[in-house]
């Protein structure tokens, strides 16, 4: 119903509204009017209903001063899959001191009530701040397009293995009902939900977001697959994840052959790189990663669900804690000359990653003891809630000086709704990043990494463990590198 060119567009409709409870009412009937046109049914628009009101609720108290009739912005808007209802403002900044006197902010109600399934919260320094509820479309599930023996055969662990070869070859917007149906005989119902459903992997994959290698085999069936994530289309790196092979299809070297042309594919069309997530519960995709050429670039602790299981290589046993994943990155053209600036704890380790891993980079430590001034007065930093990995990232967009207390308000927010793991992504262009680790390391947050040129540049990763169990011993490791890595990120735990 709506055309194509205004979906695509950074919004479908806005509405102005002043800062009264006197508009709530009318905000919710405009999100109700264009979420109709998305299939939802009764019970999502109710929660809808619920979660614009939160919302539009929690910026008249908390953006404006009393008696303040200011105006501010609701925006629908939509992405490969999503609903998504901004509430924008120019009100008062989101300052830190003022919203810890506040028992009522936009994530404490919205992630109590639980109403959306993702929450991005964007602190935009003198152009106000922005909140974005997530409402995944409604979609057919794989369950509902498997047949009974497909379920039946999905159950069965002990499938004969296949002797026939398949072949490679990119991804294709009709393939995603079998990509789904794979996921779902690698991993039962313990992935990342996007991939049991067809319509939103087929819509990812047109706007270029996602690309993948697929394997085929002789019957036609996809029985292995390697995706590449791309934050915007055209993006210059793309996270690579996803494996998955068929377990009849397991020792053919299907995740290194993949993974190959992948890397024929990076390197024809221009990237600099791709990163990727290697499990730990096992080495194989640790191995794989190493055996091409990849390069270890850190650690990210409890970053999967402990119910997260692999017929035929865990017996599909669920871990006993939640899992860790190394990071690597696979150089794959020239990237350019950077600057990059650390602090003096995490300089050592991470200049020896920039060497390990070949980048053109000017390496520069900035003493403890140096006062940095940042580049902005205000930070611009966003916040992702992600409910179905129980994991939230905050990344500075902008360093400002109050980033540090912003991020501690949100983190203490987080950690308040039980969020289990709160990552932290730095851009270390300018030397007041170093400031910015130095002090949120102080307060909490360990070491994970970097991400080279994640964002036109590189991304220092940190993460915050909130009351989540880690044993080391039970993290399985490829490399001595890796190994080190851990260690040295393990003397922050406590």
């Amino acid at each position: 119903m709506i055309p194509s060119k205004i979906l695509q567009g950074e919004y479908i409709a806005r509405l102005t509204i002043f800062a009264d409870k006197l508009y709530i009412r009318q905000a919710q009937e405009f999100v109700l009017f264009y979420a109709r046109m998305f299939r939802f049914s009764e019970k999502e628009l109710t929660r809808l209903e619920l979660a614009t009101e939160e919302a539009v609720l929690a910026t008249i108290e908390n953006a404006f001063e009393e008696g303040d009739h200011g105006s501010f912005d609701v925006k629908v808007s939509y992405k490969p899959g999503s609903f998504i209802i901004s509430v924008e403002d120019k009100g008062l900044p989101a300052d830190a001191e003022r919203l810890a006197s506040q028992e009522n902010t936009a994530l404490g109600l919205l992630l109590m009530r639980n109403l959306a399934d993702e929450l991005n919260i964007i602190n935009l320094g003198r152009d106000g701040k922005r909140v974005e509820l997530v409402k995944y479309l409604p979609e057919t599930s794989i369950t509902e397009l498997l047949t009974t023996e497909e379920q039946a055969a999905s159950a069965t662990t002990d499938l004969p293995p296949a002797t026939d070869t398949p072949i490679m070859r990119l991804i294709r917007p009709e393939d995603a009902p079998m990509l789904s149906r794979l996921a779902y005989r690698v991993y039962g119902y313990t992935y990342a939900s996007v991939f049991y459903y067809p319509e939103k992997i087929r819509e990812l994959i047109e706007n270029g977001l996602i690309n993948a290698v697929v394997s085929v085999n002789a019957a036609g069936e996809i029985i292995g697959n390697l995706c590449l994530f791309f934050e915007h289309k055209g993006a210059k790196v793309a996270d690579s994840g996803a494996a998955m092979i068929d377990p009849r299809y397991r020792g053919h070297s299907l995740f290194k052959e993949s993974k190959k042309f992948l890397q024929r594919y990076a390197t024809e069309t221009g990237m600099y790189g791709i990163y990727s997530e290697a499990v730990t519960i096992h080495s194989f995709t640790q191995q794989g990663n190493l055996s091409l050429g990849a390069r270890e670039t850190g650690i990210m602790l409890a970053y999967a669900s402990e119910n997260l299981t692999f017929k035929k290589i865990n017996d599909g046993k669920k871990s006993e804690q939640r899992q860790a994943v190394a990071l690597f990155y696979l150089k794959t053209n020239q990237e350019p000359h950077r600057k990059v600036f650390l602090n003096e704890k995490f300089y050592p380790l991470l200049k020896m990653l920039y060497e390990h891993n070949q980048l053109d980079r000017e390496v520069n430590m900035i003493p403890d003891s140096l006062t940095v001034e940042p580049p902005f007065k205000q930070a611009m930093i966003n916040t992702v809630v992600k409910p179905d990995l129980n994991i939230a990232v905050i990344a500075i967009h902008r360093h400002g000086q109050d980033a540090v207390p912003l991020i501690m308000q949100q983190l203490k927010e987080l950690c308040i709704k039980k969020i289990e793991t709160i990552y932290l992504e730095i851009p270390v262009d300018h030397p007041y990043a170093a400031l910015v680790a130095r002090q949120l390391n102080n307060q909490g947050f360990m070491l994970s990494g970097i991400i080279p040129e994640l964002r036109d540049g590189d991304i220092l990763k940190m993460q915050y463990l909130n009351n989540v169990y880690v044993d080391p011993a039970k993290i399985v490791i490829a490399s001595p590198l890796t190994r080190q890595l851990l260690e040295v990120i393990m003397q922050d735990y406590t």
